[in-house]
């Protein structure tokens, strides 16, 4: 009989595979999963027929009484999924069996239940996976309702928020963070830091606005730095964006900028709200209240009305609200006691705000009445109806609002045009070439043109920003052939105004315009590069220089024992100036003395000249008139200085305006040159005035009194015409060409 037994019981190992899964002896199901795997994973294709003979057994694989069996038939599980084309038809009844027999059993087959989820989602069955994650949250075991967030958390950090969106499942976890079990209330937190990560404070706020130990951990996220969230894990078709992540080559945070659009979710937490019935919560005595002569319960009942807005952000948009809004906009425009006025514009805002383009019928007449009142002229009041108009306008557009705000602009009040013409500015900041069309944009550019006249600063200052905001986001091709009528300081008031403008999107946050490159390390934040500004380096051209030598060195006339005389390059900024001399050698070098150069006439006589200390620098820059010509004659440094002979008062007379105009023309050089002219040699020969240690420093210029060519102190370059013999002294002169 035993025998008979032992063969009965080893029968299974005869049978097929898609038999043995389907035993009652869970031994022979443990084999028949084992060889499941083997046969998924040898498949040659996806398509095989050999994954339809189990594609409606998957079901039974998760759900197998015994726990061995079940971890088994888990992995027979995960290669289908991961093998078959057809395993997104089994995710409904895969999902479920995971969630009610896998997720509170042992840790490997919790493990492995994560594992099908994910691969789940990753063949896209993720609308599928979150909606049976939502179902697990009902489940009475605190174990299951865990591992459903966790599993959304999971997810959620690794597929981003864009492949597994947050609204389906946010709305209903949010009653998780006040559960009776601490593992899922700690977990339902965790989700929601995770969510934090992918949309913001501002899509959670409004939801836990009690929650101040959220909030606290909020602000210890750095959304900039580490914490900023990241695609990991990819679906089968987003292989490319998977390949660039993996590339070590492309640094990772430039990745990060150019998917984050393609990753992150566009939620709005508006579209989670309930919305709320505004008007049967209103009092009975409502409307009467409002008509009240006192103030107070004006304000009061406007108050109550603004806390029930605030509690319920978002009012039914199919009920009339056209009785409300009349008597709002009654008192803001007539009521005299301010602090009704603010609750009422705070009011009409949250209606704005909750109706959306709901309150399209409702907005011009609102902005007309809100800018209007600007009039008021007290900056409180101004504030809190700017902030109405900028949320009244979402519901209408620039087109729509041209009907009034030609009345606006050219009102008797310039408080009003400013304010009309400020709110402008904001919309055309969020405007594009499509919502501004030209005939639209003739209607405003008229009106603000003609603003730029106005006497008062404020309206012309707010005008010429509009004009500069409509060339800042339309272009100069789209605006400057409408300002031909203004003058160019007009024009370029414009355009600093456009250049520090900002232009903004819908939701009224700046732009990104900038462009961004690849960076060399993947530690490396990403740079923003702007386009490089051309600059135009004005070239100087100066008048040709008239070289004596071929070689453009100075000529030496006679040579001294000791200095000899080079050449020196000159840059740019030099040749804007004045001729500067070479620098000198600390050989030559002498040191400086206070004394002056003496100017001595000589037109009739023969006069010794005065030495001095001969420099190798040491030259003049002389410009000669017609009449008269100025030779420098200096002596060598070891020439002794000479006496003065005194000469008569009438020839010092004739050379003072002479000396006067030399030293006016030092002066107006910076005390360093002297110019004289010359119009036989047409040559300039610049100089330096020396100082030396000596008491007296004397720099004798010869003056001739006849239109003849002075001669050179060098015998062989004697000048026959001259009618003053010159002695012959040893110097050096160096000769420039004129500028």
């Amino acid at each position: 009989m035993a025998t008979n037994g032992n063969s009965d019981d080893n029968d299974w190992q005869k049978l097929p595979t898609d038999q043995k899964v389907q035993h009652k002896i869970w031994k022979a199901r443990v084999d028949g999963y084992e060889e499941c795997v083997k046969l998924f994973r040898t498949q040659n294709s996806d398509q095989s027929p050999e994954f339809n003979k189990y594609a409606g057994l998957m079901k039974k694989f998760v759900i197998d009484s015994n726990e061995n069996a079940r971890e088994k038939a888990l992995d027979a599980v995960f290669a289908f999924v991961e093998e078959a084309s057809i395993a997104g038809k089994t995710v409904n009844d895969v999902a479920s069996g995971l969630i009610t027999k896998c997720l509170n059993g042992r840790t490997k087959m919790r493990e492995r239940a994560f594992d099908i989820i994910f691969m789940y989602i990753e063949i896209e069955k993720q609308a599928e996976i979150e909606e049976e994650l939502v179902k697990g949250f009902e489940n009475k075991q605190p174990k299951i309702v865990q591992a459903c967030v966790e599993l959304l958390r999971k997810g959620l950090a690794e597929f981003g928020s864009k492949v597994l969106p947050i609204k389906p499942f946010l709305k209903q976890m949010i009653p998780l963070l006040d559960d009776r079990d601490k593992s899922v209330r700690d977990e339902s937190k965790l989700l929601l830091v995770e969510v934090y990560k992918w949309v913001g404070k501002q899509t959670l706020m409004p939801m836990i606005q009690n929650m101040q130990e959220l909030q606290t951990e909020f602000d210890k996220l750095n959304l900039n730095g580490a914490d900023k969230p990241r695609q990991t894990r990819f679906l089968r078709s987003q292989q490319e964006l998977k390949q660039k992540m993996e590339d070590p080559t492309v640094p990772s945070s430039v990745i990060i900028e150019d998917t984050s659009a393609e990753m992150q979710e566009d939620l709005d937490p508006f579209e989670m709200l309930e919305p709320v019935n505004i008007l049967e919560r209103l009092p009975k005595d409502f409307y009467d209240k409002l008509e009240s002569k006192q103030w107070k319960d004006r304000k009061e009942i406007l108050d109550d009305l603004l806390t029930l807005l605030t509690q319920n952000p978002k009012p039914t948009a199919d009920n009339d609200y056209s009785e409300l809004m009349k008597i709002l906009r009654k008192i803001i425009a007539k009521d005299n006691n301010v602090p009704v006025v603010l609750v009422a514009a705070k009011c009409l805002s949250a209606l704005a705000k909750g109706l959306r383009k709901g309150f399209k019928n409702y907005a011009l007449n609102v902005i007309e009445v809100c800018l209007d009142r600007c009039r008021e002229k007290k900056n409180n009041v101004i504030e809190v109806l700017r902030e109405t108009c900028e949320a009244v306008y979402p519901a209408t557009n620039l087109e729509q609002f041209s009907e009034v705000a030609g009345g606006l602009l050219t009102h008797k009040t310039p408080v009003v045009r400013q304010c009309t013409q400020q709110f402008l500015t904001k919309c055309f900041a969020m405007a594009t070439p499509t919502t501004l069309p030209k005939k639209v944009l003739k209607v405003y550019l008229t009106v603000l043109i003609k603003n730029t006249t106005e006497a008062d600063a404020t309206v012309r200052d707010s005008a010429f920003e509009s004009l500069g905001m409509l060339w800042k986001c339309l272009g100069e091709k789209h605006v400057l052939p409408n300002l031909t009528d203004l003058d160019e300081l007009k024009l370029t008031k414009i355009k600093e105004y456009a250049e520090k403008s900002v232009l903004l999107n819908l939701r009224g946050e700046p732009r990104s315009t900038a462009p961004m490159i690849l960076l060399p390390d993947r530690n490396i934040t990403p740079t923003i590069v702007k386009k490089p500004t051309t600059v135009e380096v004005p070239l100087v051209r100066s008048a040709p220089l008239k070289s004596i030598s071929s070689a453009k060195k100075p000529s030496v006339i006679s040579k001294p024992p000791t200095v000899t005389a080079t050449a020196t390059n000159e840059s740019m900024e030099e040749k804007k100036k004045d001729f500067r001399p070479p620098k000198i050698s600390a050989s030559a070098r002498i040191p400086p003395s206070r004394s002056k150069p003496t100017i001595v006439n000589t037109s009739a006589s023969k006069v010794r000249p005065t030495t001095a200390p001969v420099s190798k620098s040491a030259t003049i820059s002389t410009t000669q008139s017609r009449n008269q010509r100025l030779v420098p004659v200096l002596l060598p440094p070891t020439a002794k200085t000479r006496p003065i002979p005194i000469v008569s008062a009438k020839r010092r007379s004739s050379i003072d305006p002479t000396a006067s105009n030399l030293q006016r023309q030092s002066t107006s050089t910076g005390g360093s040159t002297s110019s004289l002219s010359s119009t036989n040699t047409q040559a300039s020969i610049p100089y330096t005035r020396i100082e030396t240690p000596t008491s007296s420093t004397t720099i004798t210029i010869l003056r001739s009194v006849s239109n003849d060519i002075i001669a050179s102190p060098n015998s062989s370059n004697f000048n026959s015409k001259s009618r003053i013999p010159i002695r012959k002294i040893p110097m050096t002169i160096v000769k420039k060409s004129s500028a």
